[in-house]
């Protein structure tokens, strides 16, 4: 009777084990509250939510189609009928403005979500398997990281096409190889940790060590990453349309300020046709930027030293 007394004691002395999924499910919880009471994260997502849901509610706060042309008069500056004036074509620049943030949303986080899973497919399996087969991802990864990004996206875009689509789809050809790379020299790392040795030793499937053990501990560095790459896309998709490449039957920040340039807008002093687009990148930018510096606070993955 003593001895199972004594056994259970020892049961309930036992410590809990925490496996990677808990540990993935405490973090996620806590990045949301850290997001709620930290000024600089609230502050960003706010911003993204607002550019993404304005869009959808253009219908509401304008009556003027974005590419109706004679809304009103021709390069009208501000006013009650036109809150940001019109353009020389005397289209509404408000309605354009909301119009135009919907797409550097899309292609910047669209961009972010297939590029990030790139970095897992190949990041992840370059660091993991020692053989030829990660010595192959990895020369793949590094012949990317060796070409020219914006050269090869003006080239690519005028062969393409000029549709948002293609965009999409180059800048996610062109944005994972760094993130890769560093993801791979900390699966590297993590290669040699006892609870993956233990694991191969146990004969578990190298598939559910990378993507059951390894995975959840670099989600953040992914996760920071595919954030950044998110700005990153929707800088170049708004140099893409100010080149002229974009697709001139979508409203885009970028062709908003590629259409006024092609008027000379600036040197008429239009400027209501030019601060507002160029504005509406720089705020939507600096969002997520901020974004990602707080996913760095949050993981501690490069300083927690507060700003």
């Amino acid at each position: 009777m003593v001895e199972i007394v004594e056994n259970k004691n020892k049961e309930k002395a036992l410590p809990e084990v925490t496996t990677s999924s808990e540990k993935f499910s405490s973090s996620f919880w806590r990045l949301l509250r850290e997001f709620v009471i930290s000024p600089k994260g609230l502050f960003g997502i706010t911003v993204i939510a607002i550019f993404i849901v304005l869009p959808y509610l253009r219908p509401f706060l304008t009556k003027y189609p974005p590419l109706k042309t004679g809304a009103g008069g021709p390069n009208l500056p501000p006013s009650h009928l036109h809150l940001m004036g019109t353009t020389s074509l005397g289209q509404d620049v408000y309605s354009q403005f909301l119009a135009g943030g919907f797409v550097s949303v899309e292609v910047g986080i669209l961009t972010g979500v297939f590029s990030t899973l790139l970095v897992i497919a190949i990041g992840i399996p370059a660091g993991y398997f020692r053989g030829i087969g990660g010595q192959i991802l990895t020369l793949f990864t590094d012949v990317f990281l060796v070409i020219p990004v914006l050269p090869l996206i003006i080239i690519l875009a005028v062969y393409s096409g000029p549709s948002v689509t293609n965009q999409i789809i180059i800048l996610t050809l062109l944005t994972w190889p760094f993130a890769a790379r560093v993801v791979r020299a900390q699966v590297l790392s993590l290669r040699e940790r006892t609870f993956v040795e233990s694991g191969v030793a146990a004969g578990g499937s190298s598939f559910r060590l990378m993507f059951g053990e390894i995975l959840p501990n670099v989600y953040p560095l992914v996760l920071s990453n595919g954030v950044l790459t998110i700005v990153f896309a929707i800088l170049f998709q708004a140099a893409i349309a100010f080149l002229g490449l974009g697709d001139p039957t979508v409203v885009s920040w970028g062709n908003m300020l590629y259409n006024a340039e092609l008027v000379g807008a600036v040197s008429s002093g239009e400027w209501w046709w030019v601060i507002p687009p160029g504005l509406g990148i720089t705020v939507l930018a600096l969002a997520f930027s901020l974004v990602v510096l707080q996913l760095d606070k949050v993981f501690n993955i490069r300083s927690r030293t507060a700003w």
